[in-house]
């Protein structure tokens, strides 16, 4: 068959199902379509019974197994783990944050915030200064060491992030990046004041 005509009846069978759809829909629909002809998931574990819990699975299961790989590089750099590289990274590009604004950005309690900060300071990669706005607070800054420190990791980084993701093409990846962050910038600004509540008040 003709690939144009190929591609119209596909459309006009995914348009009679769905009205209001737009052309990029469509192209996610194919994509997806064809993606799940060859795709196996969730080696060596169960498989969630519906859709919503089969994609919050695979994203902790790849998130977790990306920081595993990523534990692997960056204890070739000295850290014992990727939230020293992350708060040293948010450091480094936030210019003097106050301590809370690093640690509760991460998602993180203060008090395993604070041990975080506290181990690279001890490592002379980072350095507390007196928040000029705020007395009764502290801010945090980047030294010398820990900005080179940081070149070396993003190397590493780099590595990691190549191998793990090989299998995907960039479109695949730009679009798996526009499908997530909306849900990230959500629950990203929400969750502090979220974690205090109960799941009858959540939903």
């Amino acid at each position: 068959m003709n690939k144009t005509v190929e591609l119209l009846n596909l459309w006009a069978e995914f348009e009679a199902k769905h009205k209001e759809a737009k052309i990029e829909e469509f192209c996610r629909y194919f994509l997806i379509k064809q993606r799940n002809k060859k795709d196996k998931v969730f080696s060596g574990t169960t498989v969630p019974p519906d859709n919503l819990s089969k994609l919050a699975k695979i994203i902790g299961r790849v998130s977790r197994l990306q920081n595993l790989y990523a534990v692997i590089a960056l204890k070739e750099c000295g850290l014992s783990g990727i939230d020293d590289f992350i708060y040293l990274n948010d450091i480094h590009f936030a210019k003097k944050p106050p301590k809370t604004k690093i640690i509760y950005s991460n998602f993180n309690e203060l008090s395993s915030g604070l041990l975080i900060l506290e181990r690279l300071k001890k490592d002379k990669l980072i350095d507390f200064e007196q928040n000029n706005s705020d007395k009764r607070s502290k801010t945090v800054r980047i030294t010398a060491k820990g900005t080179k420190f940081l070149l070396t990791c993003y190397e590493k980084m780099n590595l990691v992030n190549q191998f793990f993701f090989s299998k995907m093409s960039e479109e695949e990846v730009l679009m798996s990046i526009q499908l997530l962050s909306e849900t990230e910038t959500e629950f990203s600004t929400r969750w502090f004041s979220d974690k205090s509540k109960s799941v009858e008040e959540l939903f």
